[in-house]
């Protein structure tokens, strides 16, 4: 490389980390004035103006993770600038998104798993003084699961960027502020066989009559055993791996005086395992602990309900942790700590969450990346944003095959480490416990509540999903409810209380649907009303983590009254809190016709423009798209004008369409519109998704 080369590479990449406080503020206006003018987009006929693709000035995506048990990616981002955030957190602050990917050919093909995001805000408080503020992300994600022999690592792939959402399925995207991480994760093994996989897998035919006397379509579950300290000597033989890892659990209660055997019955008990006297003091190490097989690499606070703390785990190697994913492994534990009152000790201890690891038969490069989640109760700890910021420092202690006690902060761990962070707590805007505080997945204060507002019932255009601080509508629009919609709201433990909903508020039916709750640790159960009060008793934060209050199966197209009413243990009524509820359970009416020659299902040569009209109506529309399948031809060749669009057509026979077949595949197609609503689904997805179309075959000229 010349100098005058390596002067350039050097000015960009100053370029590129360099705070540019102008541009930033500016940043939507000068995307709008030059799509291209941060230089980010790899085509694009704009010229760039700045090319600052890339800048992690203000934000960086630190670390991104799995839980294999939970099925949830989960993402470090570190905060480093004490302004650049739109407005401090009384104001709304500005969004940080969070596009995931998955991919299970080495990062040949990735497939879009969605995205999520929180809001930043200037927090001088966690940012001055080289400090930094960390905060996480979560997404649910369902790879798929194989047998457990077969190899279970993949790559995930997390694209953060400021103020600007990653466009959907461009896993090659560039953000202009924020970055690309990969990782590599393990998928959990499925544990279920179905009977004629076993022929495949011994490549062997089926025997005759086997089918009649067993069914080789139903799945068997599987078993995973639990390997003991002898079984792991002989596992590990020859790979390296010590005494103290394998039977680390075993010699810790030992040298700890946990269990009452001498040791001679110990030795007895655990054959073949050959204690050297030097390994008794890494059992006990004094400063931190040994993170050649494990590492914390982050930590975070996920913001969105329910508030969320965050671990990254990078596993080093590829054996030492008790057997592969045909076994029951071993789990990696976090515990977590805060210093609430701001005295510099972490003496609240906040829980402890898990992951299970297994052996692989190799490590890739940079290991594989797991992830720990931990739900947190933080309402006591809110305040008003006119107060300022809360930020807490959060200690946590990663430590293998055994937790870090609750009681000790200080905990060394024989293998793991230690991190420290800051979070900072969202003000107290939150409903407070015995109020509903999320309907239909957007938070109350969201939806208009007033009855004389022509759009009450409907939400705000400020409205995000409480769960990914998205908004159901990219254009602001307000959207109605439809399917299932779920009731939230913090618990008054030792109360209870009933769900009711009325179209005219004076009529009342009890929502008395099984509620599926999820506790601190993952685990769901069944929650039911009691069936003679009619009342749910309140369940604690660390039972019912979501705050899930009633589950209620709509139907039609009506404002409805959505009420809550508490009592106390006697079953004395302590109050009410009734919201409005606008449903659209209707989907979009769309249709379309092919108007050239001999219309739907004609034969056209290549080369004819053909017309027609397409249908796509809704009381709430979302938008609609025309498209021509299947995908046989160029990109540019082959799309219908309009193309798409987010506004109602005409009444039938509706608007006119336009399809130049030139350059087109001799085919048979079709012409497909499809149109969604602007309805919030069961809770947390937007649309009702229609499809209507009409066929038509592409010939050569002289075959018309």
């Amino acid at each position: 490389m010349n100098d005058e080369l390596k002067k350039a590479v050097e000015k960009s990449k100053a370029a590129m980390q360099t705070a540019h406080p102008e541009e930033r503020a500016a940043f939507k206006g000068l995307l709008l004035s030059n799509p291209n003018y941060f230089g980010n987009l790899a085509e694009s006929v704009f010229t760039p103006v700045l090319p600052i693709a890339g800048n992690t000035h203000y934000e960086e995506l630190a670390c991104v993770g799995f839980h294999p048990q939970q099925d949830r990616i989960e993402a470090v981002v570190y905060i480093y600038q004490p302004s650049g955030y739109g407005t401090d957190i009384c104001g709304a602050g500005t969004p940080e998104y969070v596009r995931f990917y998955l991919s299970a050919d080495n990062g040949a093909t990735w497939q879009d798993q969605g995205m999520t995001a929180f809001q930043a805000h200037n927090i001088p408080a966690g940012t001055e003084g080289g400090k930094r503020l960390e905060y996480a992300v979560s997404l649910a994600a369902y790879p798929a699961r194989k047998l457990c022999f077969v190899n279970p690592v993949i790559m995930v792939r997390a694209i953060l960027s400021w103020n600007n959402p990653p466009p959907p399925n461009q896993p090659n995207w560039t953000p202009v502020w924020g970055n690309v991480r990969d990782a590599n994760i393990l998928v959990e093994p499925r544990r279920f066989i179905i009977p004629y996989e076993i022929f495949e897998i011994a490549k062997a035919k089926i025997p005759p009559h086997v089918n009649e006397i067993i069914d080789l379509e139903t799945a068997i579950p599987t078993t995973s055993k639990a390997l003991g300290p002898g079984e792991l000597a002989t596992l590990y033989k020859g790979k390296g791996v010590p005494v103290q890892r394998f039977a680390y659990k075993e010699l810790a209660a030992f040298t700890s005086s946990a269990t009452p055997l001498s040791a001679e019955a110990f030795l007895a008990l655990h054959p073949g395992i050959s204690i050297d006297p030097s390994i008794i003091g890494a059992l006990f190490p004094k400063t931190d602990g040994d993170t050649s097989y494990e590492q914390l690499t982050c930590i975070g606070l996920d913001p969105n309900a329910p508030d969320q703390l965050v671990g990254v785990i990078q596993v080093k190697k590829s054996a030492g942790y008790s057997g592969g994913p045909c076994t029951q492994g071993s789990h990696e534990y976090v515990t977590f700590w805060a210093d609430f009152d701001g005295d510099g000790v972490v003496e609240t201890c906040l829980g402890t969450a898990s992951v299970r690891v297994y052996d692989l038969p190799a490590i890739p490069s940079g290991g594989v990346c797991y992830a720990v989640r931990l739900p947190v109760d933080l309402g006591p700890y809110r305040q008003p944003c006119h107060q300022g910021p809360k930020v807490v420092l959060i200690r946590a202690i990663l430590s293998w095959n055994s937790a870090a006690p609750c009681a000790n902060p200080n905990y060394v761990p024989t293998w793991g480490n230690r991190e420290e962070t800051l979070v900072n707590i969202a003000p107290t805007e939150q409903q407070p416990a015995g109020y509903m505080a999320i309907l239909g997945g957007i938070p109350v204060s969201m939806i208009s509540n007033n009855l004389g507002d022509p759009n009450r019932g409907l939400t705000t255009p400020d409205a995000v999903f409480a769960t990914n601080n998205l908004p159901p509508d990219a254009y602001k629009r307000l959207c109605p409810f439809a399917g299932r919609v779920s009731a939230q709201g913090a618990p008054i433990v030792g109360y209870t209380y009933v769900v009711e909903v009325s179209q005219d508020g004076s009529v009342w039916t009890p929502v008395l649907t099984d509620l599926d709750v999820t506790d601190q640790f993952g685990n769901v159960s069944t929650h039911k009303a009691n069936p003679t009060t009619k009342r749910f008793s309140y369940l604690d934060f660390t039972s019912n983590v979501n705050g899930l209050l009633a589950e209620w199966d709509t139907t039609g197209d009506a404002l409805w009254h959505v009420r809550l009413s508490i009592f106390d243990g006697a079953g004395t009524p302590q109050g009410t809190d009734t919201h409005l509820i606008q449903l659209d359970n209707t989907a979009p009416d769309v249709s379309i016709v092919i108007t050239t020659g001999t219309g739907d299902c004609g034969k056209f040569p290549i080369g004819t423009i053909l017309s027609g009209t397409f249908v796509a109506r809704d009381a709430n529309m979302g938008g609609y798209s025309l498209g021509v399948a299947p995908a046989v031809n160029p990109p540019g060749v082959g799309v219908p004008s309009p193309s798409s669009g987010v506004v109602n057509t005409a009444p039938a026979p509706g608007d006119s369409w336009t399809l130049d077949t030139s350059g087109m595949e001799a085919c048979g197609y079709i012409i497909e519109v499809t149109a969604h609503d602007r309805a919030i689904v069961n809770s947390q997805a937007v649309g009702h998704y229609v499809s209507q179309s009409a066929g038509f075959c592409l010939v050569a000229p002289e075959q018309a």
